[in-house]
């Protein structure tokens, strides 16, 4: 599902970005169009490609959470929180090593 989705995504935006700039060369020998407006739109698409490529990051990002979560996988966070227990556990049980008076 998740490879789908990028594939949807970047194909489309791909295929739209070819699209509008045969439609701005078109114009452009039109006359429709001035370089400079050419420019503008193609600027304005780049950003707009951006956003929507991020836009499908963070779906993909949200759906390997998602995903990951009911297959109950360990996170980085989960990993880090417990090496951080571990630690503080080897501290205290070393503290207190260290207090028991020697017999």
């Amino acid at each position: 599902m998740i490879e789908d989705l990028i594939k949807i995504g970047i194909g489309s935006a791909f295929l739209a970005k070819e699209k509008l700039q045969e439609f701005i060369e078109e114009a452009k020998k039109r006359g429709e169009l001035t370089q400079q407006e050419a420019e503008k739109l193609l600027q304005e698409l780049k950003k707009e490609s951006e956003r929507k490529l991020q836009e499908i990051k963070k779906m993909i990002e949200e759906e390997v959470k998602r995903q990951l979560n009911e297959l109950g996988v360990a996170t980085k966070e989960d990993i880090q929180k417990l090496y951080q227990k571990i630690e503080e556990l080897e501290k205290l049980l070393k503290n207190e090593k260290n207090t028991k008076p020697k017999s």
